[in-house]
C-alpha cells in the first residue's frame, strides 16, 4: 500500500506573525505536530506532498480570491515559502512540493494522487478553506474514479483562523466525506 501525507499550505504568509494572511499563533502551535508527523512518513519511506498556495501580483485583480482576501503567498517572496522547519522536509527524496493557484490542486493533480496512493492523510492550514477544499476534491475524484482510498485528517496538525470554521470543517470531513479523524 502506498501512503501519502499532504501538508497543505504551511507557508510563511499563513503562519508567521507578519504573514499577509496569517492564522498566527494558532498555526504556529502546530508546527512541531506537522514536523513530527512528516518524520514518521519519511522514516517509513512514505511520500509527502507539500502544497504551496501560489499567486502572481499581475494576475491578482482577476483572481476570484481577490474579492475575499488581499494578495498573499506571492511567488518568489518570503510569504510563498514553507514556514519554519517544515521547509526542511523538502530536502528528503520522498517529499515534493506542488504549487496551486486556488484552494486545492488542479483536477489532473488530484487524479494523479488518487491513482497513486491507497492511504492519504491531510494536515496544514487553514482547516475550513484549503484543507477542506482539498479533502472535497480528493473525495469526489475518488468516488468518480471508483477507487477505494483510506482518507484521514490529522486534527492536531491543522491550523485555523477561527475555532467555529475549524470545527465545522472537521465535522464535515468526518460525517459527510467519511474521513478518519486522528
Amino acid at each position: 500500500m502506498k501512503n501519502l501525507l499532504i501538508i497543505i499550505d504551511y507557508q510563511y504568509d499563513f503562519v508567521a506573525d507578519d504573514g499577509l494572511l496569517t492564522a498566527g499563533q494558532q498555526a504556529q502551535s502546530i508546527e512541531n505536530n506537522i514536523y513530527n508527523l512528516a518524520n514518521k512518513y519519511i522514516n517509513n519511506n512514505d511520500d509527502i506532498l507539500l502544497t504551496l498556495d501560489t499567486h502572481i501580483k499581475e494576475e491578482w485583480d482577476i483572481h476570484p480570491e481577490s474579492k475575499s482576501f488581499s494578495i498573499h503567498c506571492e511567488k518568489n517572496t518570503k510569504g510563498h515559502a514553507p514556514y519554519g522547519k517544515i521547509k526542511n522536509i523538502l530536502s528528503y527524496e520522498n517529499a515534493k512540493s506542488l504549487e496551486k493557484k486556488g484552494y486545492c490542486p488542479l483536477p489532473k493533480d488530484i487524479e494523479n494522487i488518487i491513482n497513486t496512493y491507497n492511504n492519504i492523510e491531510l494536515c496544514g492550514v487553514v482547516t475550513d478553506i484549503c484543507v477542506l477544499q482539498t479533502a472535497i476534491s480528493l473525495y469526489n475524484t475518488c468516488v468518480n474514479l471508483g477507487k477505494n482510498i483510506n482518507f484521514k485528517v490529522n486534527v492536531d496538525a491543522c491550523g485555523y483562523f477561527n475555532k467555529y470554521g475549524h470545527s465545522f470543517a472537521i465535522d464535515y470531513m468526518k460525517n459527510i466525506l467519511g474521513f478518519e479523524i486522528v
